[in-house]
């Protein structure tokens, strides 16, 4: 609950934001939103370190997701 709260907060920077930022943030948030268990594992009183940490690990998963994908493409391409 307290994640959220915090999440809220920030509605006013999101309509701040250009459409396309907006939905990269959006994004973000939804990483806090998925590992919000393995955060409140976290002993801290600061809300935003394992909110931080979640989107740095939704950042890296998708970045590992792309980088097999160009892998397996290059590959691919690589076969001809």
């Amino acid at each position: 609950m307290r994640v959220e709260n915090e999440l809220q907060n920030l509605a006013p920077y999101r309509r701040a934001l250009t459409p396309m930022d907006r939905e990269a943030f959006d994004a973000l948030l939804n990483e806090v939103r998925e590992r919000r268990t393995a955060g409140g594992l976290l002993p801290t009183l600061n809300t935003w370190q394992p909110a931080v940490l979640s989107m740095l690990v939704g950042l890296m998963s998708e970045l590992n997701r792309v980088s097999a994908r160009l892998e397996a493409l290059e590959g691919r391409h690589g076969d001809d």
